[in-house]
């Protein structure tokens, strides 16, 4: 069996996709421990993954670059096997282009012939999770996987900050409830009225709640928390190191499908999550991949097609959660007797 020696991974969409591309680079750093390994990763997604044990470096992908000045950078590093677990055009032609020697990834597109080992697996089906697909592709070059692992890196400064943030507000660690309503639009969303209504439930049985969400994500969480007591309001505060920190030291971690649910999984923190009855985005694959969970998905009598951005014809189907058992399921995971 070949051995490698300089190796590159390529994901480079958004935050949740790459925490579940994490077990790849532990199992090929597992396999080759003296392998250098790179990360081709966006800007965008990059923060996740500084200090990380099993990364070695990290290259940024700027989509506006130019399949030459791509393959440039990516020339110049003498990579002997690449991985592409997201596939995109430009990235498989630079790959080629740079003539490194072997190129794994998906056989299912017309820019297939550019890889030299291929996977068959259409992932469309959702047949398998999406850390599962992942692996897959190391399996295909005979990369032997004995424990699926994250080790997202979370330094001591962004708990000292999380730390002296709870102070402020007189929260202790590990006695709060976080809810994330926002997402990136990766999935159909439970909508800001059923948060917010969450959110008064929690509130009112004297659980200490801190919301969470981006920047863009402020007027949300502000609507959502309402005027509600022990109701704390977090949302563009926090870079992704920080946001760790607070997932790792709440209780439970309450979102629809979207990066932080993984972040909370890959860090041990129980979860409460929201998907929608549609195949491609099922908890099967994109659920948090952790025993410590309760996915509330809503029970219609068909399979949905993809509905993202758009208004259902015939109802919103995110509806059909009871906001009061997913209110039991959080109360189960804090151990308070319901």
């Amino acid at each position: 069996m070949k051995k490698f020696s300089n190796i590159l991974v390529c994901r480079t969409d958004k935050i949740g996709d790459v925490i579940l591309t994490l077990p790849v680079v532990n199992a090929l750093k597992d396999f080759y421990p003296d392998a250098r390994i790179t990360f081709l990763v966006s800007e965008y997604a990059s923060e996740i993954l500084y200090g990380h044990k099993a990364i070695d470096e990290i290259l940024i992908y700027n989509p506006s670059e130019s399949v030459f000045e791509l393959f440039k950078k990516i020339k110049e590093k003498n990579f002997d096997l690449a991985i592409v677990v997201f596939p995109v055009f430009k990235i498989a032609l630079a790959l080629w282009l740079a003539r490194i020697p072997i190129r794994v990834g998906t056989g299912y597109r017309f820019y297939s012939f550019l890889f030299n080992k291929k996977i068959f697996e259409h992932r469309k089906y959702a047949q398998k999770h999406e850390v599962e697909y992942n692996l897959n592709l190391i399996r295909e070059i005979g990369v032997e996987v004995n424990e699926v692992k994250f080790d997202i890196f979370i330094p001591q400064s962004a708990f000292e900050r999380i730390n002296q943030i709870l102070e402020i507000n007189e929260i202790t660690p590990g006695n709060y409830i976080i809810v994330h309503p926002g997402s990136k639009g990766s999935a159909r969303d439970l909508k800001p009225e059923r948060f917010k209504e969450l959110v008064k439930k929690l509130s009112e049985e004297g659980f200490k709640v801190i919301l969470t969400g981006s920047e863009s994500e402020k007027e949300l969480v502000r609507y959502v928390a309402g005027n509600e007591k022990n109701v704390y309001d977090f949302s563009g505060l926090l870079n992704l190191k920080e946001l760790s920190a607070l997932i790792k030291l709440a209780s439970v971690f309450v979102s629809n499908s979207t990066g932080p649910i993984h972040i909370a999984s890959a860090v041990g923190t129980p979860v409460v999550g929201f998907y929608p009855p549609i195949k491609v985005m099922s908890p099967r694959r994109w659920g948090p991949y952790t025993e410590n969970k309760t996915i509330f998905v809503p029970n219609v009598p068909f399979e949905c097609k993809k509905c993202v951005g758009e208004k259902c014809k015939f109802f919103d189907c995110m509806d059909r959660i009871n906001i009061d058992d997913v209110l039991r399921a959080i109360k189960e995971k804090v151990g308070v007797n319901v």
